[in-house]
């Protein structure tokens, strides 16, 4: 009975018709399989608790999902010492051994970043933890954004006390969850997009990570990085960066970008209000709008936004590239950005292409078409205007 529910506590896609018949509904309709622990076992063999989940970890699968507490994947040059989870060295595998053709953490460290890279370096897809739970934090941060302006909106008398409050809040959720979970698609597919960038510009990239290093954004040691000497012979340049790699450097370069934006008046600008009311669910914008600009945290939503926007689309390398080729600030180069997103069409150009359903790969290369193009509009929009901003804040990847 303990090895059943031990096999239970572990996600699996896409395995046999035959057990997908026994889930009682077609795979393609019901991802989440929960799977008898025999399916492991030969007839006849018995094994042990711990050897069952070693199977699951490394069983031939579409989607291995790890939901749960504890780290079950490292790297095989770490030792099981090293993890800091010795709960689980019993059933611990190596990167390289997972075969499973995606791999998502829905828990909290369930792999080494080295397990990780080693998993990426075997042919699998994964990102980390934190890009794969960030739909988590982004509904925390529309939660309480909203709740404070519908407690300005209280103090206001445009709504009527707390009852009206909590039935507004309920009209909103499923719009909400669709505002968050259309951030973290553009996110994960910003990482898509970056890893055919970084193939075709592998050395830039290479460059961009010792930048990053140099300038303290990331820690080589503490995030994992590899070295210029690892990246630059990697057997895998075709490929790109490491998605695992890619993550890291995106949340980097969203935080420092965020911390950087504050310090211009962007956010106060014009062209950051249409940034604000898009931020907010449409039943909001239909009936308080004229209240957005009081919202305390006005000038940080902006910020968070139009970084959102315009790393996920134009990648982690884009703000760095223009403010060096430019000399502009960072306030100048995401306005330019933005105004000329709107001027060129390239903003309704990208929603109509991200409608029509098509395949990924010629999805990625319109994609990728459309920011060239935005790219050279903004870069001719600051050439001959913008101030040289001091270096050293530009250097700051």
């Amino acid at each position: 009975m303990k090895i059943r529910t031990l096999a239970l506590a572990v996600v699996l896609a896409g395995v046999s018709p035959a057990l997908s018949a026994q889930a009682g509904r077609p795979l393609r309709q019901h991802a989440v399989v929960q799977v008898e622990a025999t399916a492991y076992c030969d007839e006849g063999e018995s094994a042990s608790g711990e050897e069952v989940i070693r199977r699951i970890l490394t069983a031939r699968v579409d989607l291995l999902y790890n939901g749960g507490i504890g780290t079950y994947i490292k790297s095989d040059a770490e030792e099981d010492a090293e993890v800091g989870d010795r709960a689980n060295d019993r059933v611990r595998v190596d990167g390289k051994e997972v075969r499973a053709r995606v791999l998502g953490e829905g828990g909290n460290l369930g792999l080494t970043q080295r397990g990780r890279l080693e998993y990426w370096a075997s042919g699998g897809a994964l990102n980390t933890d934190a890009v794969d739970n960030s739909a988590g934090v982004d509904t925390s941060d529309h939660e309480v954004n909203i709740k404070i302006l519908m407690s300005l909106l209280i103090k206001k008398g445009a709504v009527k006390g707390r009852e009206e409050r909590n039935r507004i809040l309920a009209e909103m959720t499923d719009e909400v969850a669709s505002l968050v979970l259309a951030d973290n698609e553009n996110q994960a597919r910003c990482l898509s997009l970056d890893g055919i960038r970084s193939a075709a510009r592998y050395d830039e990239f290479v460059a961009l990570v010792e930048d990053m290093v140099g300038a303290g954004l990331v820690n080589r040691a503490d995030d994992q990085i590899p070295t210029r000497e690892e990246l630059s012979g990697s057997k895998h340049r075709d490929r790109g960066l490491p998605r695992p790699l890619l993550s890291v450097l995106l949340g980097n370069t969203k935080m420092w970008a965020e911390e950087m934006i504050m310090e211009t008046d962007f956010p106060d600008s014009d062209t950051a209000r249409p940034l604000l009311d898009a931020y907010f669910p449409k039943r909001l914008r239909e009936s308080f709008a004229q209240y957005f600009p009081e919202h305390y945290l006005r000038r940080e939503i902006v910020g968070c936004v139009a970084i959102n926007h315009l790393v996920n689309n134009a990648g982690i390398s884009f703000l760095s590239r223009t403010m060096t080729k430019t000399q502009a600030g960072i306030g100048e180069v995401v306005k330019a950005y933005l105004d000329c997103d709107r001027s060129t069409g390239a903003f309704a150009e990208r929603l109509a292409l991200l409608a029509k359903g098509l395949d990924a790969k010629a999805e990625h290369e319109a994609l990728l078409a459309i920011e060239e193009k935005l790219e050279a509009a903004t870069v001719a929009a600051l050439s001959g205007t913008a101030e040289a901003k001091p270096r050293a804040k530009a250097a700051r990847r």
